[in-house]
């Protein structure tokens, strides 16, 4: 499977039922020294909406990694909000499926942050 590599062992996603969820995928060697997934969640449990805690979680690895980093972070909270952020490319394409509506999937778009 290509894409996000959630068979990857050391987990990308990190799920609270209390928040909600968040996934990472990207340069493996980089995004696992950060854990963005959880901090991506951890940020939502502190009121931050899920868009804002992706950007924030990719935000604090391309400040470590700004010329290497290629990388994404997906959150949806547990009211079924969701938002996404990228680093080292231009746009960054994710698949959601509402519950009320589980025959649709979208693909959804989202701009990549600017190199620091």
């Amino acid at each position: 499977r290509r894409g996000l590599n959630a068979e990857c062992p050391l987990r990308p996603g990190f799920v609270d039922e209390s928040v909600g969820g968040a996934v990472a995928t990207g340069d493996g060697d980089i995004m696992m020294r950060f854990s963005p997934a959880f901090l991506a969640v951890e940020l939502m449990r502190g009121g931050m909406s899920p868009k804002r805690a992706a950007e924030e979680s990719i935000t604090r690895i391309s400040t470590k990694y700004p010329n290497s980093l290629r990388g994404a972070v997906i959150a949806a909270n547990k009211d079924g909000k969701y938002g996404a952020a990228c680093y080292g490319m231009d746009k960054f394409p994710y698949s959601v499926r509402d519950s009320q509506d589980s025959a649709k999937t979208r693909v959804v778009e989202v701009d990549c942050l600017s190199y620091l």
